[in-house]
């Protein structure tokens, strides 16, 4: 399987060790798949006539204003030579104060960040405000006010089947933003990314390409449900987003502090399961194994061992390691978890102070 994450690329050869800056080369690329037609004919399964529904030319027209032209320039550096390289991608406007979300693998490395809105001529300087390598989100700023912007929706109630639509900078492709529309495949998918691992993506068939990243996944009330990251290469209509209920922690952080403080137990997890079970000839098969302990990390000051297994978590039953890392998210840096396990055939209890998650872990 082959993640792809969704930036274009392109590069000009410097002398060695240059900073001078190269001009970036017009993007050009395939347009993304059309929006699928809805005929007047009454939906069989529910009842709900299709021509009642949101028309997905006005949700586009709402949003499209918020999604942003992102340009990065950065130098990547080799024996004999520098390289000036610019990516592209995507990014969402949160805020008419200028605040805009995007994926950190975007802006990671830049030296310049460079934003254009649709239907503006304005090519807006952007600074950093904060990124998170371990969530892949970043947030930036560009000066002015009354800036288009849209908001987080409540995906506690999304489900698998909404219809969600994707809206970005498609490998560049000039003339705004490109649009399409699918439904949510799944939920809670748990993916790596890069070195870390995300428990909170939502998987959508609606197309998705490079210049994608930090782009918008809305509902049909145009409320961002996720942040467009990844596509897995070997695969068609695969794609992932960031859900909101992560992003919006993140973006809160960043722009209250400047950096997002993730709750960090200490531990690696493993989904529980009989063979599990039989192969470390554990009493409980369902469940979720503490497979590590971090030496003086708040698990291990709370007694957790391992081969300890957890049920419950803050008063919820937990069998699978995505749901405690989910729950987890919920929490802050200081707050006590209540924690259920057991040990061998025993039950016990203890509770778990959080701590900030270390960098780089």
């Amino acid at each position: 399987m082959f993640l792809v994450l969704l930036i274009t690329l392109s590069a000009t050869l410097a002398a060695a060790c240059s900073t001078a800056p190269a001009q970036s080369p017009a993007p050009s690329a395939t347009a993304l798949a059309s929006t699928p037609a809805l005929t007047p004919s009454d939906n069989a399964t529910s009842g709900t006539p299709l021509s009642s529904l949101p028309s997905v030319a006005d949700i586009v027209e709402q949003v499209e204003p918020s999604v942003v032209y992102i340009s990065v320039e950065y130098v990547e550096s080799s024996f004999f030579f520098q390289t000036v390289r610019t990516k592209t991608g995507s990014g969402v406007m949160l805020s008419p104060e200028g605040y805009i979300m995007t994926n950190n693998h975007v802006i990671e490395d830049a030296r310049s960040v460079e934003v254009v809105l649709p239907n503006d001529p304005t090519t807006y300087e952007a600074e950093i405000v904060g990124m998170d390598p371990f969530t892949d989100l970043a947030v930036i700023k560009i000066e002015g006010r009354d800036f288009p912007s849209v908001r987080f929706a409540d995906t506690s109630r999304l489900r698998i089947g909404d219809w969600v639509i994707a809206i970005g900078n498609a490998l560049g492709l000039e003339g705004g933003p490109s649009v399409t529309v699918g439904i949510v495949s799944n939920l809670d998918r748990s993916v790596a990314l890069g070195e870390s691992r995300n428990y909170d993506i939502i998987q959508t068939d609606a197309a998705i390409n490079q210049g994608n990243s930090g782009g918008p996944l809305v509902d049909l009330a145009g409320n961002v449900v996720g942040i467009n990251t990844f596509i897995i290469s070997t695969a068609e209509n695969i794609g992932f987003a960031i859900n909101a209920s992560t992003a919006s922690r993140v973006y809160d952080d960043v722009v209250r502090t400047g950096r997002v403080t993730n709750p960090y137990l200490g531990v690696r997890l493993q989904t529980m399961t009989p063979a599990v079970a039989s192969s470390l000839d554990l009493a409980r098969d369902r469940g979720v194994l503490v497979a590590f302990v971090e030496s003086g990390s708040p698990s291990d000051i709370a007694g957790l061992e391992v081969n300890d297994v957890i049920t419950r978590f803050q008063g919820q039953e937990v069998d699978d390691a995505a749901q405690v890392i989910k729950l987890l998210w919920h929490f802050r840096v200081g707050d006590n978890v209540a924690i259920t396990y057991w040990r061998g055939a025993e039950q016990r209890d203890t509770t778990v102070t959080l701590a900030e998650r270390p960098e780089g872990s």
